[in-house]
């Protein structure tokens, strides 16, 4: 299965997220994360990784490459058994290494036996972004419950619906209740997460401990990992 994670507008936690549903995914194995943010990446620098492997590793490995390991062999292994492939801090390395894998007969971004976490960052409708996103079994668009936020949103509320079947939202913090951006917006609210700074922190530093965002983070990726299990009933029972 595959879950892309983005925002459209400010830092709302999109990678923080996508990390998130990472450490707290149903499956005995962990997923795969990736940052694929044309904006260039800061995964790296916040776990203080090394600058290979990563997403230009991962890329250029790609051509020509049917290997259904090769996604896995890019990505550092976090203390606490989570996978990262980091995106490069230069935006031009970014988008290239991202265009490489949109545009790759054979993608690693599907591979066999994981789930796939992809982090976009700020989502933009340009080619090579549309070819990421095409892949994507669920697309989760992280913002803020406030007026400036989801007016974002609403204005690309249609282009939105051309990039996945299956679209939800996720709000960060206090402001509309679910139920009224539903309402408004005519998209479907997955969670509502609170403010927690000190969970987020402690989650990009690797201490277990209980917070508010794993928590809620936890309890998406069991609904986003269940609904990615009757898509798959369903298609086999199709044919």
């Amino acid at each position: 299965m595959m879950v892309v994670t983005c925002s459209l507008k400010g830092s709302p936690g999109s990678s923080t997220l996508a990390v998130a549903l990472g450490a707290g995914w149903p499956e005995p194995t962990r997923p795969i994360v990736v940052e694929a943010d044309p904006g260039g990446g800061d995964v790296g620098a916040r776990l203080r990784l090394p600058n290979s492997p990563s997403l230009v590793s991962l890329a250029a490995a790609t051509r020509g490459n049917a290997d259904a390991d090769l996604l896995a062999r890019h990505a550092h292994v976090l203390a606490n058994g989570l996978r990262i492939v980091p995106a490069p801090s230069d935006p031009a390395q970014s988008r290239a290494s991202i265009a490489a894998l949109a545009a790759s007969q054979f993608s690693p971004l599907r591979t066999l036996g994981s789930s796939v976490i992809i982090d976009v960052g700020r989502a933009n409708p340009d080619p090579t972004m549309l070819g990421l996103l095409s892949f994507a079994d669920a697309l989760v668009v992280v913002a803020r419950p406030h007026d400036d936020s989801l007016a974002h949103v609403a204005a690309r509320r249609a282009q939105l619906q051309t990039w996945s079947h299956r679209l939800g939202l996720v709000l960060v913090g206090k402001g509309y209740p679910p139920a009224r951006v539903t309402e408004a917006l005519g998209l479907p609210v997955l969670a509502g997460i609170p403010e927690d700074a000190k969970g987020a922190q402690a989650l990009w530093h690797q201490r277990g401990f209980d917070s508010a965002v794993s928590r809620h983070a936890e309890t998406l990726a069991k609904q986003l990992w269940h609904t990615g299990q009757q898509d798959v009933s369903l298609q086999r029972s199709a044919r």
